[in-house]
């Protein structure tokens, strides 16, 4: 046994909201939940998540429901189906046009077709109509997402709406110290990592779970999916360890502040707190500037000055009393910010830009790829309208990262985090080297300097059969570091998850360059045909599930674009070979116990029974055919038993 500990101050750490609710028609508070049922495998740091609810439409009649799902920034949905009645309907990938076209045309014939659209960052919704009065309607959702890590701690995060869901967690890798503030669970070990059983809720309405990876320090972590025929793909990883404030050399900090219009009210005040907190927190060492703007300018220095007891008042009281007004010129604030830098040598030079509005990509772009100071530029984007391909962009180019805040009240507690992190510049000019096999086509392009309680995360294709040794490189400490992983890449186990944390990765990317005006159709072309050869949901991808005897006339729209998928995946043979993995590797549930799979041999070496109940790639409820993405399925046994008396009488017959 492992032992789990509850430990309330861990609900403070995760701040992203995640919900999962169905709001019928006309209404405002949520169907009620009466079943439901979630499996997780966390492999290393990924996580693969299978969640079932049962509403019922209490409502008194036929009613629409509206579906929503926030499972966090970076997750990405990979299944979809709901139920009528016995009846399963498994949703299939399209291109977002056609599967509206299909929805529209059905739903005008008062059917039952679901489509999953992307709704924002981290968002998905549908709609599913009919339900009748008190029907139960099951709705089944996977998500994948690679999990936050700060020093050696990993946190998980779902919506969890029932006190007594099922819940079944696996997790691969060595892990210690398991903590959660939202539920109970049995733990114990298995051959990979641990198993955990839900015993109970202490709140409803999300699961926290945190632990600890048992590894040694600035150990990275490499994942390898092998590709046959084809390229294969890797994920590394390096989180940076906790350590010593002695290794931690005094820096140049200037806040970038957006006092435009747009920001009246809550976001302006957040703003000016959590500025004032992040000067607060800065070392006496260090040196600091405050720069306001709008479409003008407001530096409250020159240069950033020395942080003795008169400079740290009065850059504070210049935060506290910005006011907001005017228009938003990004470019002119970040010309201003990188001029303003004193470039004496070895001294880490940080920018921390805050906005929430829009500007001239290309001007802003210019102003920072024109700059060739060793400056590291942080971008915290502040709210929906915020252009978050260009300050995404804007970072990796000056090599920092970019936080994204949805809401004006977490602006304190998540500015407070990225205060925390640059006062601790850790690992800097950071390279990937590979010996012994040959990696290709590397996302994110460039990669940043590795700060306090921050992680690398570097995906790509891999050529290659024999021993691939993973090289990171760097300066601590002022003094040139490696830090080296090898892997065995003809013996590597089966990690089909890998190749679509690339195929995302790229995917950002292409979506990155089509949002900064460098749209082309090729690149549009390009994700929709990785999102149907990989199987997720882009903003140019939707999930259609429909019973094949609802198409009528759309029947020859669904066929060609399945052909057309078809065509995709006999181009994409090594993003089909991914799929037959998923495949082959699903083990399916009867719709009345998580347990009911027969046991049978583990992929992974652990026992049968324990692989099958925790595989979420498999987690659905009732048979599926293994091509029905649009197919109807039933989980209920007396049908079963009606197809073996067929298969009998016939058997016999032709005996005779």
């Amino acid at each position: 046994m492992i032992g789990l500990v509850a430990h309330s101050a861990q609900a403070q750490l995760i701040q992203e909201p995640v919900e999962a609710v169905m709001i019928a028609s006309g209404r405002s508070d949520p169907m009620p939940v009466i079943e439901e049922r979630l499996t997780v495998a966390i492999d290393g740091q990924h996580a693969t998540t299978t969640l079932l609810q049962v509403y019922e439409n209490n409502t008194g009649g036929q009613t629409e429901g509206r579906y929503r799902l926030r499972a966090g920034m970076d997750a990405h949905v990979e299944g979809f189906s709901y139920w009528n009645g016995e009846q399963k309907i498994v949703g299939e990938v399209f291109e977002k046009q056609t599967a509206r076209q299909v929805y529209d045309a059905v739903t005008s014939r008062r059917r039952d077709p679901g489509l999953l659209e992307h709704d924002g960052e981290g968002a998905f919704a549908f709609k599913v109509f009919p339900i009748e009065a008190k029907e139960k309607k099951r709705i089944e959702m996977r998500w994948t997402k690679w999990l936050d890590r700060r020093t050696k701690t990993v946190r998980y995060h779902a919506p969890v709406v029932r006190a007594d869901a099922n819940i079944v967690i696996s997790i691969s890798g060595a892990v210690k110290n398991l903590k959660s503030p939202t539920h109970r669970f049995h733990t114990e070990k298995t051959s990979d990592g641990v198993r955990l059983r839900s015993e109970g809720a202490r709140t409803t309405g999300e699961l926290i779970l945190t632990w600890e990876a048992d590894e040694p320090d600035w150990q990275p972590s490499v994942y390898v999916q092998p590709g046959g025929k084809h390229d294969g793909w890797f994920a590394m990883s390096l989180a940076a360890p906790d350590v010593s404030d002695k290794t931690v050399a005094a820096k140049d900090v200037t806040i970038v502040i957006d006092r435009s219009g747009s920001m009246i009210g809550e976001a302006m005040a957040n703003a000016r707190r959590a500025a004032a907190d992040m000067i607060l927190l800065l070392d006496s060492r260090d040196r600091v500037n405050v720069i306001s703007f709008s479409d003008e300018v407001d530096p409250l220095f020159k240069t950033p000055q020395l942080l003795d007891e008169d400079t740290r008042a009065r850059a504070r009281k210049f935060a506290e009393g910005l006011k907001e007004g005017g228009g938003t010129d990004i470019a002119l604030a970040l010309r201003t910010a990188l001029a303003s830098q004193d470039k004496e040598q070895g001294r880490p030079r940080v920018i921390v830009f805050m906005t929430d509005g829009q500007s001239d990509a290309k001007q802003a772009l210019d102003a920072a790829n024109a700059d060739i100071g060793d400056v590291r530029l942080f971008t915290v984007g502040l709210g929906d309208k915020v252009n978050r391909p260009l300050l995404e962009r804007i970072a990796n180019v000056k090599r920092g990262r970019f936080v994204y805040i949805e809401k004006p009240s977490a602006i304190g507690t998540e500015v407070g985090k990225l205060a925390a992190s640059i006062s601790k510049p850790l690992l800097v000019d950071v390279s990937l080297e590979v010996d012994g096999a040959h990696a290709v086509r590397l996302y994110p392009r460039s990669m940043g300097d590795l700060f306090a309680e921050d992680e690398l995360l570097v995906t790509g294709r891999v050529k290659g059969t024999g021993t691939a040794k993973f090289i990171i490189k760097g300066r601590f400490a002022g003094k040139p570091v490696t830090f080296t992983r090898s892997v065995d890449l003809g013996k590597a186990p089966q990690r089909p998850w890998v190749g679509r944390l690339w195929a995302k990765a790229r995917v950002a990317h292409l979506l990155e360059e089509v949002s900064l005006g460098t749209q082309t159709t090729e690149m549009t072309n390009e994700v929709i045909d990785l999102a149907l050869a990989y199987n997720f949901v882009t903003p140019y991808t939707s999930f259609l599930a429909i019973p094949e005897s609802e198409l009528g006339n759309m029947k020859g729209t669904v066929e060609a674009a399945r052909e057309r998928k078809r065509k995709i995946m006999a181009d994409n043979p090594d993003a089909a070979s991914l799929n037959r993995d998923k495949a082959d590797s699903v083990q399916m549930f009867d719709a009345n116990t998580i347990d009911a799979a027969p046991p049978q041999a583990s992929p992974r070496g652990g026992d049968a029974d324990e692989e099958d109940a925790i595989n979420s790639e498999g987690a659905s409820y009732g048979r599926v055919r293994k091509h029905g993405c649009a197919g109807c399925t039933t989980s209920n046994p007396s049908s079963l038993g009606l197809l073996l008396v067929v298969a009998l009488l016939a058997l016999r017959r032709r005996r005779r």
